[in-house]
């Protein structure tokens, strides 16, 4: 071998590299390429043309399967690197310093070479930077492809360059060479130790993930599939300019799902995909999977966002009709009537404050939701519905509302704040804590235009998301605010009298049509016996509530005999509430039941498909499923045009579900998407009638 010069100083190599990172320069990879070759010209080893050769700290051998085979037939070949102890190699991105192997093949014009495939990487930190790799040994390998008319014996050359560090890093060079002889392949000695190695290189990850960019982190979330608990996981970035190397990966694991926050690269570069290789530990085992994402360009500018911002103000003020809500601002805008007498600014007062609870309340799930999303959760409006748990609170809150209503019970100040029975004298908190409440009433509901704004809002950075929840709140609160600004509007209504007890009292019935509802909610969630528990929670928190209106002794001693045991029958009833899901036996149905693995066979085998994502906590769903979907005329189509009928439910949680509506920029229901035989899905509208999706069935091909 040739002499070698002395090899220069890892110090003043990263030295170098902190000024280039300086200077900011988006041509910061070419700058370390640069300076590598400027290092490679200090430097040289001499090459010979073999099977092994040994270079200064690392020996290379090119290994084959085998050592014959046929014209036609493919090889798989390797460059197995000997390291000397603390010293590494590159991997194909090598981080913030150094270069991945190259190789240069000399073949004839029949004889073909795949790219290099690339075991899983290591991380190398070299303080303060972080570089990627590999130590002590490492196999690259290459599959070798033959023409039926290849001349066989052929000698494959290659020349390898590649880079070792330790304390200082040498440049390498070597021609090497395996001969294949002519005759049917039979294992060689290194066959075992190749195919081992090709297990080692990274697959795609077969399970649903999705990547979302917030801020200036990137999150990536994936549903577990079978029994894989992942204890640690990194993402190892394919190219520069995606992630920011030196900084830690947080990972969180959530039952069947998981998530990890990267910090995106300071450098402003544009990437099209998010695309690497995630290295999971289970069990001190390691696996290796590749992702490839598109990143999507965002579509928040001014005009889009305005336009989103006006749809959350036209769905908020529908919400105001919606059953679960209107009755709650109905009795609060017969206030207004009681309180004719009132000035107008002390009515316009109580306005601003039930707009302040309402508007505070909406940013508070916003800021909730954002904060979920940060942690890794797959969220959406709704969300909330799918824990039995919430929905029975809800339950609980629907029936004792509709039983105020119904009895016009004083049942204790902190009730008598709220505004729906009696009216003391701190009007300021009770006009808020409506607000409050009336926010409260309105999760379970998603009114038209809501669905696209809240989808959009949840997959954007912070800010939109806040602006958007404000428009909702804005237009939720708007009918209030300005009858409160001119109650004059109201004149057309009788003047108080007993019509409004009446009326009060019949609002019962939305109230508990609501909680019939959720109920409903509840027995696709938990089995009958837990039905039945909350049931009971209900009887025993209504029959406490009415025997506390009744006690009206001005005795207080008297009064927490009284209360002490109606307040162990409430907590009684909270702890009858179910926690988890159970196992229901669902009858057959004529749909078929999602998976994106469906969706893919079906759309291979060129078939039309619809796909309905749908939940039983969703009301806009229930109606569309009512009036249009399940309408003889559209069965009928379907079954003419051998339309595959998909239904996605996700009235319980379910991530792959989630991270599918938000391929589609969605986070919440419903959707509707018709796959033609081929191109892309067409989305429908949010509210469907048995016109408008004939109109679609009839035109898909």
């Amino acid at each position: 071998m040739g002499t070698v010069t002395e090899p220069f100083s890892l110090n003043f190599f990263i030295k170098s590299l902190r000024m280039l990172r300086k200077l900011k320069m988006v041509k910061y990879k070419n700058s370390i390429k640069l300076f590598l070759l400027f290092c490679a010209s200090l430097i040289s080893t001499d090459a010979f043309s073999e099977t092994i050769v040994d270079a200064s700290d690392s020996r290379i051998e090119m290994l084959a399967e085998s050592n014959s085979m046929k014209p036609g037939d493919g090889l798989l070949v390797g460059f197995k690197f000997t390291l000397n102890p603390g010293w590494h190699t590159y991997w194909e991105n090598p981080g913030d310093a150094g270069e991945g192997a190259s190789i240069k093949w000399n073949l004839p014009n029949d004889v073909k070479a795949s790219e290099i495939l690339w075991p899983g990487p290591e991380r190398i930190p070299v303080e303060p930077l972080m570089t990627f790799g590999y130590e002590n040994e490492v196999v690259l390998l290459t599959k070798i492809y033959t023409s039926e008319t290849a001349t066989i014996p052929v000698t494959l050359n290659a020349q390898v360059s590649w880079y070792t560090c330790k304390e200082i890093c040498i440049p390498q060079d070597a021609e090497v060479n395996v001969s294949i002889n002519p005759g049917n392949k039979t294992p060689s000695t290194s066959h075992d130790l190749l195919y081992k190695t090709l297990k080692e290189v990274p697959t795609p990850l077969k399970s649903a993930y999705r990547v979302q960019k917030i801020d200036d982190k990137y999150i990536l979330q994936g549903v577990l599939e079978g029994n894989d608990h992942y204890e640690s996981m990194y993402f190892f970035p394919k190219e520069y300019g995606l992630t920011n190397y030196s900084k830690n990966q947080t990972y969180e694991q959530n039952n069947d799902s998981f998530s990890l926050q990267i910090e995106a690269s300071d450098a402003e570069i544009k990437k099209d995909s998010f695309q690497g290789v995630i290295s999971v530990n289970n069990n001190s085992k390691t696996k290796f999977f590749e992702i490839d994402y598109p990143l999507t360009k965002s579509d928040s500018n001014e005009f889009n966002l305005l336009t989103l911002i006006v749809f959350a103000f036209l769905g908020g003020l529908i919400l105001n009709v919606m059953p679960c809500v209107f009755p709650i601002l109905s009795i609060k805008i017969l206030r207004f009537i009681e309180q004719s007498g009132d000035s107008p600014s002390k009515t316009f007062r109580q306005g601003l404050l039930f707009s302040s609870g309402v508007i505070i309340s909406f940013l508070a799930i916003a800021l909730l939701l954002i904060i979920l999303k940060y942690g890794g959760e797959t969220i959406g409006w709704g969300y909330q519905l799918q824990s039995p748990i919430v929905v029975s609170l809800l339950f609980y809150l629907f029936v004792i509302l509709g039983f105020i209503f119904m009895s016009n019970l004083v049942v204790g100040s902190s009730l008598a704040k709220l505004g729906l029975i009696s009216f003391g004298k701190n009007d300021s908190v009770e006009s808020f804590l409506t607000g409050v409440l009336a926010v409260i009433v309105a999760s379970p509901c998603t009114a038209p235009f809501m669905g696209s704004a809240i989808g959009f809002a949840l997959l954007q950075p912070s800010f939109y998301s806040i602006l958007i929840f404000l428009g909702l709140g804005l237009g939720f609160s708007l009918p209030y605010l300005a009858l409160s600004a001119k109650p004059s509007l109201l004149n057309f209504l009788p003047k108080p009298g007993q019509w409004m007890e009446t009326f009060k009292q019949f609002m019962a019935f939305p109230m508990w049509a609501s909680a019939l509802w959720l109920l409903w909610v509840l027995s696709s969630q938990v089995n009958n016996q837990e039905v039945i528990q909350v049931l009971l929670g209900a009887l025993m928190i209504t029959a406490s509530l009415w025997i506390m209106g009744k006690n009206n002794s001005k005795i207080n001693w008297i009064k927490w005999i009284v209360r002490l045991p109606l307040l162990f029958l409430f907590i009684l009833s909270l702890w009858l509430i179910p926690t988890s899901y159970d196992d229901l036996d669902k009858p057959n149905q004529e749909q078929l039941n999602y998976s994106p693995e469906l969706i893919k066979n079906l759309r291979e085998t060129g078939s039309i498909v619809f796909l309905n994502f749908t939940a039983d906590w969703c009301i806009t769903c229930k109606v569309n499923e009512t009036i249009a979907l399940k309408t003889t005329k559209v069965r009928q189509l379907l079954i003419d045009k051998n339309i595959a009928y998909v239904e996605a439910d996700w009235t319980r949680k379910d991530s792959v579900i989630s991270l599918a509506l938000e391929q589609y920029g969605r986070t919440g229901l419903p959707l509707y998407l018709l796959f033609p035989s081929k191109g892309e899905p067409i989305i429908l509208p949010e509210l469907l009638t048995e016109d408008i999706l004939l109109s679609y069935l009839n035109e898909v091909k």
